[in-house]
């Protein structure tokens, strides 16, 4: 036994085509897909018959390689490399399997072998259908194993029209195909009853897509033998098309393909598919079977006057009319609507929020919520000793100063201290003031925010105090595009949040000048309610008044409260139903109303 080591698979095909090899073993260097193509490459090198292959890392999926085991193209398959012993015992049956072969001479007759059982096979499955489509399709799938062909067909001949048929045989073909047997080389078969074989299909002047190979690109190998029955006639062809790349038909496989074709023609003659019968093919025909039958029959009495009672027909058609009528003044004079919606926000009229000026921490807490102030009163007072003590000091310093100024009123320098003094005491009592809150004006406590002890920042809010002589409003937050349409008067519907159909019909008493974004939208609502509301784009600002204080839900009355959320919307336009299915009639019906349906 002579080895031969191959470091990469172009020195393989050149070791193989350089003289003949008994075993090729593709090792871990050359696994799944690499493998597969070299063996597919080396069949094309001499002595590929009869040479042995083997296969150690064909990877996890051995479906990989199920034509070449189909065809006998290896003699061994593994997955992973299998340990050196193993692998000398197989390279030393692989090697004396094909000296015992090649001392016999019988490489032809092992072909002849292989070539036998697979004709047989083929036969075996195209007679054991009884259905032209089955027929057709078993005969197909033979020409595609038999000669190692990218796609095959079956066209069964019907000389009653004239025609090669291809029943649906996957999803593909969704439905028969019917060709005019006097165009392609398929109807060349048929015509001259002989094989042919062609390099490439689309350099041939017979070709025709649709007859021959409807999936052609034009440089595919082509070939077909005609399926003769006993009396010479012709009941169908038989094609194989190979890709461009591959070898092309020599006449031994015309003479395989040929012979696949004398070994099935008892199967299509038996289908009596010549005289196209109802068990056979088909017949596209005139008149439909049963009446054919019915006629040759003949009929066995008179038979009686049609009638047809017109008295449904008319009131259907007055209905068809009316209907029509309907929807065509429907379409003339309803309108559709459209509307700009967005999310609406609740704010008490007279309300004034309270917020910290300086940091603090909160000492006492005067009053309740729900408690009548008046203006100047005193709410809440935050930690000031710093402030106290800097203020009584000042005031000490003040006296002290005033009695020197009092003993030695020529003394500049006492009367430039008191001067000094007096803007820091008033300063220490403006810093005094700043840690108590006082009411601005008089109304209810609302909202209280703050508890004794509490660390508070500048601009936190504190509470609120509403007034409640004005009424409510609602803030409503529209899209931004929807800017230029929105003006003042119009009508606008909301419905509170939690109390579906209760819906309050306003009007927009103003629209903001400009389009904000969400988080100007957000600092406008403020710290306690910029954050129970989403926006999705760009807005503006919409104000409406509320009738009154409180609205009607579920047949209960209920009171508004400040920063409750709604849903609102106003209708921009409206435009004819005619004109939203027909949009071209929009510019006539707006010259004829001069303005905006809006």
């Amino acid at each position: 036994m002579h080895l031969l080591v191959a470091n990469s698979e172009g020195e393989a095909l050149r070791l193989l085509g350089a003289q003949p090899i008994g075993v090729l073993a593709l090792g871990a260097a050359v696994s799944g897909d690499r493998a597969k193509r070299l063996l597919e490459e080396a069949d094309s090198t001499p002595g590929a018959e009869t040479r042995l292959n083997l296969v150690l890392a064909g990877g996890p999926d051995p479906t990989l390689f199920q034509d070449l085991i189909d065809r006998d193209r290896i003699f061994y398959l593994s997955q992973e490399p299998v340990p050196a012993a193993d692998l000398m015992a197989l390279l030393r049956s692989a090697g004396s399997r094909w000296t015992a072969a090649a001392q016999r001479g019988d490489g032809d007759e092992r072909r002849r072998i292989v070539f036998a059982r697979r004709l047989l096979a083929a036969t075996q499955a195209i007679s054991s259908q009884r259905k032209p489509e089955g027929v057709s399709r078993a005969a197909a799938e033979a020409v595609e194993e038999m000669l190692q062909a990218e796609r095959g067909y079956c066209l069964l001949y019907d000389p009653a029209t004239e025609t090669l048929w291809e029943p649906p045989r996957d999803a593909d073909l969704e439905e028969e195909r019917r060709e005019s047997a006097a165009v392609g080389l398929v109807s060349f078969v048929v015509r001259t009853g002989r094989p042919l074989a062609i390099e490439r299909i689309g350099s041939d002047p017979r070709f025709d897509r649709e007859a021959d190979d409807p999936k052609a690109r034009g440089d595919e190998r082509f070939a077909a033998v005609p399926v003769l029955g006993p009396d010479g006639r012709i009941l169908a062809v038989l094609a194989a098309v190979r890709r461009a790349e591959e070898r092309g038909f020599s006449d031994e496989d015309v003479k395989g393909f040929t012979l696949l074709a004398e070994q099935a023609a008892p199967t299509f003659a038996q289908l009596r598919l010549a005289e196209g019968d109802a068990e056979g093919l088909p017949v596209a025909a005139l008149f439909r079977e049963e009446a054919v039958e019915h006629h040759n029959v003949g009929l066995r009495g008179e038979g009686d006057v049609l009638r047809v009672d017109p008295g449904w027909m008319r009131w259907t058609y007055r209905l068809l009319v009316f209907v029509l009528v309907a929807g065509l003044l429907f379409t003339l004079i309803a309108r559709i609507h459209d509307y700009a919606e967005g999310p609406a926000v609740v704010r008490m009229g007279g309300r004034n929020d309270l917020t910290a000026t300086a940091d603090g921490t909160v000492s006492q807490v005067l009053v309740s919520s729900g408690e009548r102030v008046d203006a100047g009163h005193l709410l809440v007072r935050f930690y000031g000793a710093r402030e106290a003590a800097e203020l009584q000091r000042i005031d000490h310093e003040f006296e002290l100063q005033l009695i020197n100024r009092l003993r030695d009123p020529a003394d500049a320098g006492a009367q430039q201290a008191l001067l000094s003094l007096r803007a820091e005491r008033e300063l220490a009592r403006s810093n005094l003031a700043e840690r108590e809150l006082r009411a601005p004006v008089a109304g209810v406590v609302s909202d209280l925010r703050v508890r004794v002890g509490e660390h508070i920042s500048p601009g936190q809010s504190l509470l609120s105090v509403v007034r409640g002589e004005s009424r409510p409003t609602v803030v409503v937050f529209l899209p931004g595009q929807y800017r230029p349409l929105l003006k003042r008067g119009m009508p606008l519907r909301m419905e509170v949040q939690g109390y579906r159909y209760a819906y309050q019909h306003l009007t927009v008493d103003s629209v903001g000048d400009e389009v904000v974004g969400p988080a100007e939208a957000r600092r406008y609502l403020g710290e306690a309610l910029g954050d129970s509301v989403q926006f999705a784009g760009p807005v503006v600002k919409v104000e409406a008044h509320l009738p009154s204080n409180t609205f009607e839900a579920e047949g209960k009355t209920r009171s508004y409260h400040d920063g409750m959320v709604a849903q609102a919307e106003v209708r921009i336009r409206s435009e004819r139903v005619l004109v939203t299915l027909i949009p071209a009639l929009k510019a006539f019906f707006e010259a004829r109303e001069g303005t905006d349906d809006a």
